[in-house]
């Protein structure tokens, strides 16, 4: 859904006794608007060793799924100020995102500050790498070695997730 700025201008001309009104509207996009109300949900597949398993959140935790199983795999994608975006949960946590405050994946309630914000890298054909923010600024979320986590800078393709968009 667009957002439209209208922005009005009115004016009146006295010609040869005549009043003549004028109103001009100009319409312009807000680019900024536009971004900020646009909804990804996506799920995420980690890649490497873990090919196939998926980002979950399924049952109010944080976990590798086999396979997309349902919403539990899905997240939206909220674009953030800065360049930073949210993860938020769909289905039975809807409300909730993913977190790396503490130094620990959780999901928490709402997006309470840094600790629920996260730098999505592109690493082109749809994969991407999430860099945490705040506290834990170099972190990245990592399946590494079949589990999650929080791995101390990108080591290659155990914090690499390739992007399934709905």
């Amino acid at each position: 859904m667009k957002k439209i700025l209208l922005n009005a201008i009115g004016y009146s001309l006295l010609t040869s006794g005549l009043l003549i009104s004028c109103i001009s509207i100009q319409t312009t996009t807000n680019k900024h608007l536009e971004n900020d109300t646009k909804i990804t949900k996506c799920a995420f597949e980690a890649l490497g060793g873990e090919k196939g398993n998926y980002l979950s959140h399924a049952n109010n935790r944080v976990w590798l799924q086999n396979g997309i199983q349902g919403e539990g795999e899905y997240f939206i994608i909220e674009n953030r100020p800065n360049g930073r975006v949210a993860l938020a949960a769909t289905g039975g946590e809807k409300g909730k995102y993913l977190s790396h405050a503490f130094k620990k994946l959780w999901l928490q309630n709402g997006v309470q500050g840094e600790g629920e914000e996260w730098v999505m890298i592109s690493k082109g054909s749809n994969k991407v790498a999430f860099e945490c923010l705040g506290g834990e600024t170099g972190l990245f979320l990592s399946h590494a070695l079949n589990k999650m986590w929080l791995q101390n800078g990108y080591q290659g393709e155990g914090e690499l997730w390739r992007k399934v968009c709905k």
